[in-house]
């Protein structure tokens, strides 16, 4: 502690960024400061509740960065967060990432990361794909493989997705269906009835007493305890296109509803409009809408929560204790595949927090020899792993194998094997219970394991055979 009060006096009064450190080096919290020195005194001269002070008591160093401003260093913190995904900050671990109609001067197409002017996101009923195929069916519109070229009409889409313009759309396809039907065009009526039922599904999204151009997203939040969940209702042309729900542990953040928009609209483009308080109108009535489903969704997701805990942190704290090592957050598992001796190869998966972490998974040929030797494949894998000085050293090292692939290599980190008869060997033996969650921690891992390794092997066997 001393070290770090040392290590405060030189920290400047400018804005900025800071990251708290465990002991094991890990990121646990990212904020950000007006004045950086102030905050982070605050921090160890001042009480603080449960959780808060929980966070402190595992702190050993921080770093921090400089920014301009302010804003600059709200941008940043939401990066940085998204990249460290700190224990004790608001994170989007529910969310999904959904579909936008992404039109440009070229082209119409769906996309999953909207970029220039995007319409959406389409979900809870409302499907992209489906809104494509009216579109389509409405505009003389031209399909060319992969992309969708536009004909003459990119502003006619865009009037119709932005709600200024309906174009007498379910008229149009009613007669078309009707058409078509008449001249025993059967699946074509039958695609203009299906929009025709689309339409249907927008009209009843739409929100009386509001205009057509009203693009919102509205935002509640509720908590109890450990646990806080966020309510999001997306308002697109006066429809509400959907609600979204996520859910976690508390964290320590002054403003956790503001931390979240943050986070939010990292992955989704901003409307017209962010409501997180209103007093009157519509607006107010789509404000409450939110608050009830914050709460619904609370109740049912406090039980989810703490069973999750158990099945990932919680695992990882009981694995921790009966190896008799610290908590691992990071735990990379390594698996062998051969095909009879060929197109012999290597996966490295990794947990982050009990939770795959893909983004890290790695993949490797086996090069020093091409027979069938586990024990030769795994020493050169976890050799060529451990170089990488590059990647963070894990935590824990799984090994898929028994005692043979556990004397086979070394490690500076702590490293087990993992057995198919769920033995553990550390090289003594460990048996689990079978009702244990660092148990099926470790089940996981070897069954990602395994999974990646032969989906890796399967396609070079593929590629050799062609």
């Amino acid at each position: 502690m001393q070290e770090l009060h040392v290590k405060l006096f030189k920290v400047p009064t400018t804005p900025g960024v800071y990251l708290m450190k465990n002991a094991q080096g890990h990121t646990i919290y990212i904020g950000k400061a007006k004045n950086l020195k102030s905050r982070l005194s605050s921090y160890f001269q001042k009480s603080h509740d449960a959780k808060t002070q929980a966070m402190v008591s595992k702190i050993v160093d921080f770093e921090y960065f400089l920014t301009n401003t302010e804003n600059d260093a709200l941008a940043l913190e939401a990066n940085l967060i998204n990249q460290h995904k700190p224990h004790y900050n608001i994170l989007l671990k529910d969310n999904k990432s959904f579909p936008y109609i992404l039109v440009t001067d070229k082209h119409i197409e769906i996309t999953r990361k909207p970029k220039g002017k995007a319409f959406g996101p389409y979900f809870n009923g409302i499907w992209a794909s489906d809104l494509m195929d009216t579109l389509f069916d409405l505009f003389p519109l031209v399909r060319a493989g992969k992309n969708r070229l536009r004909g003459d009409c990119l502003d006619d889409v865009k009037s119709f997705l932005s709600g200024t313009r309906e174009f007498n759309a379910r008229q149009t396809l009613t007669q078309r269906m009707n058409h078509a039907a008449a001249l025993e065009q059967f699946e074509i009526a039958i695609r203009y009835r299906n929009g025709i039922n689309f339409l249907d599904k927008l009209k009843e999204r739409t929100i009386t007493q509001v205009g057509k151009d009203l693009n919102i997203d509205v935002f509640a939040n509720a908590t109890s305890g450990e646990v806080i969940v966020f309510s999001v209702l997306n308002v697109r042309a006066g429809k509400l296109i959907g609600i979204q729900n996520f859910s976690e542990t508390t964290s320590i953040e002054d403003d956790p509803i503001d931390a979240f928009i943050r986070q939010y609209y990292l992955a989704h483009p901003k409307p017209d409009q962010v409501i997180t308080d209103a007093k009157q109108g519509i607006k107010k009535k789509l404000l409450d809408m939110a608050r009830a489903n914050a709460q619904e969704f609370l109740e049912t997701s406090i039980e989810k929560i703490q069973f999750l805990q158990e099945f990932t942190k919680g695992a990882c704290v009981e694995l921790g204790q009966i190896l008799d090592i610290k908590t691992p957050k990071r735990i990379e598992c390594f698996d062998i595949s051969h095909s009879h001796g060929e197109d012999i190869v290597a996966s490295m998966v990794v947990f982050t927090d009990g939770i795959p972490d893909k983004k890290e998974y790695r993949k490797f040929k086996i090069r020093t020899h091409q027979t069938n030797d586990d024990y030769l494949s795994m020493k050169e894998v976890i050799t060529r792993r451990l170089n990488r000085t590059d990647w963070p050293l894990p935590d824990l090292i799984v090994l898929d194998g028994g005692k043979g692939q556990l004397s086979a290599v070394n490690s500076p980190a702590p490293i087990i094997a993992f057995s198919e008869n769920n033995e553990i060997f550390t090289p003594s033996i460990i048996s689990l219970p079978k009702k244990s969650y660092a148990l099926r921690l470790l089940q996981r891992l070897r069954d990602e394991a395994h999974r990646f390794a032969n989906d890796f092997r399967k396609v070079l066997h593929t590629k050799r055979i062609v």
